[in-house]
């Protein structure tokens, strides 16, 4: 099993920092992430959220590849119905280039509602805005020059250099949770991003199986808030609130999405309204704080559920960098060993 960690380099107002604080310190830990042994750093993306969180996936990734040598730099995920297609598959062409061919293209199509307007996109089309990116993108990266006449985009004349150095080009990982995104992921992934429950991965292996592929011929990674210290006790209290601001912005945005997609609400599955509840939550999905044995056996449990190979550890927004590095040694040293042959 793989352990990578996802940065979205987010500044809430309670533990506020000059923002160039913010970014240095995330760099600073992704050198650190790679020196004890850590598989990959991934970088995240929203937009206009109060707490900044980082809107420039590709351009922080650059800035990864730069500081590291050895370690794989992804994103988790870029959120492509926002972007246009040429314009990613040249700029992640450069950061494969900086990077000598560590990087990992991850997208999805996005849920938060309020972010779409920001970019003149109407939300309803991004299964379409997905499938042309997709294609135009590979095209990008494999063709001389092309042209592309679809639903949503026209492209005349695309030559696009440099080329990554990744042959036939740098594997794309996409994200999903239920439906026609878990079937592009069966079409079109080379990794798949896992959201959700067990059940999520049986609706993958359906669909694997539909486009004739072995559910277990790609990379699956799933991710969550995550913190383990010594004393589990301790840290809980270190982080309580650090980890409950984050597990309660993705239950708000995730609240608007259901609402914006006419999902019916389950109530008996709706979000914790304290950090006590959220930490009696038992679904292996969900967050985590506990000490390095509990971290251990979390995991092996998620794999008897779910059979992921790697999963991408978010760091709880607003912790002092001093505590975050000491948390890093201690996974590299007390749970990443116990678990890299599982």
């Amino acid at each position: 099993m793989k352990f990578g960690l996802l940065f979205g380099m987010r500044n809430p107002e309670l533990w506020r920092k000059p923002y160039q604080q913010v970014y240095e310190e995330t760099l600073e830990q992704i050198q650190i992430a790679e020196k004890l042994g850590f598989d990959s750093v991934w970088m995240s993306e929203h937009h206009s959220a109060e707490d900044g969180y980082c809107p420039s996936t590709l351009v922080m990734a650059g800035a990864a590849a730069v500081k590291t040598s050895t370690i794989t730099i992804g994103t988790r995920l870029l959120l492509l119905p926002m972007h246009h297609p040429v314009r990613v598959a040249e700029d992640a062409a450069v950061v494969d280039i900086l990077s000598n061919g560590r990087f990992i293209l991850g997208m999805a199509v996005g849920y938060v509602p309020e972010e779409y307007p920001i970019f003149g996109v109407n939300r309803k089309n991004r299964p379409s805005l997905m499938n042309e990116g997709l294609e135009i993108i590979k095209r990008c990266w494999t063709e001389e020059k092309f042209d592309f006449e679809g639903k949503r985009f026209t492209v005349k004349g695309a030559a696009v250099q440099p080329k990554p150095i990744q042959k036939p080009h740098p594997p794309i990982w996409l994200g999903a949770s239920r439906g026609a995104a878990i079937e592009r992921v069966a079409r079109e992934a080379d990794g798949f991003h896992y959201v959700g429950g067990a059940g999520v991965y049986d609706q993958f292996t359906l669909a694997m199986k539909k486009y004739g592929r072995d559910p277990g011929s790609i990379p699956v990674f799933d991710s969550r808030d995550f913190w383990v210290s010594e004393d589990s006790e301790q840290g809980w209290e270190d982080v309580r609130e650090h980890i409950f601001y984050s597990y309660s912005k993705y239950a708000e945005w995730g609240a608007a999405a259901a609402d914006a997609d006419n999902v019916p609400v389950d109530k008996r599955h709706e979000p914790a309204t304290t950090p006590e509840e959220m930490r009696s939550i038992s679904d292996l999905s969900g967050p985590f704080v506990g000490n390095p044995e509990q971290a251990v056996d979390f995991y092996r449990r998620r794999q008897a559920e779910v059979p992921i190979n790697g999963t991408i550890l978010r760091i709880p927004p607003g912790i002092d960098h001093e505590k975050v590095v000491k948390y890093l040694e201690l996974l590299a040293t007390e749970v990443l060993p116990k678990l890299a042959e599982d």
